[in-house]
């Protein structure tokens, strides 16, 4: 199936809720004793996305649905990146992938592949 940038935008824009863009802005220090990363710290970034299900994909011999949240890179301020989370009403999900969609050389709207 076919889309152009503008159906993303306009599905955003009909369907979109406000969604939490989770950003890591440092990566801290890694601890081998504690197995933990300190010193890192996150940002929150508020948006209006449009989280939907992709086709459903098997992954081990069982079917996963896939889920995809459409950004308007326009206005965002920040580009999202893998292993960001974004917050819906409590649900977390984590960026796996990003696919900046670009029209004349600007990009107008960033896919992330999410997992729960």
């Amino acid at each position: 199936m076919y889309f152009r940038s503008s159906d993303f935008l306009r599905l955003v824009r009909d369907f979109g809720e406000t969604l939490t863009l989770k950003k890591t802005t440092t990566s801290g220090t890694y601890n081998p004793s504690t197995g933990a990363m300190s010193g890192s710290a996150t940002t929150d970034y508020s948006f209006t996305g449009y989280i939907y299900n992709a086709t459903s994909e098997p992954v081990d011999q069982v079917v996963k649905d896939a889920r995809r949240c459409a950004i308007p890179a326009l206005g965002l301020g920040v580009e999202p990146t893998d292993e960001d989370t974004i917050v819906r009403s409590g649900t977390t999900y984590v960026i796996n992938h990003v696919t900046t969609i670009f029209s004349n050389g600007t990009a107008v709207c960033y896919i992330c592949h999410l997992e729960d």
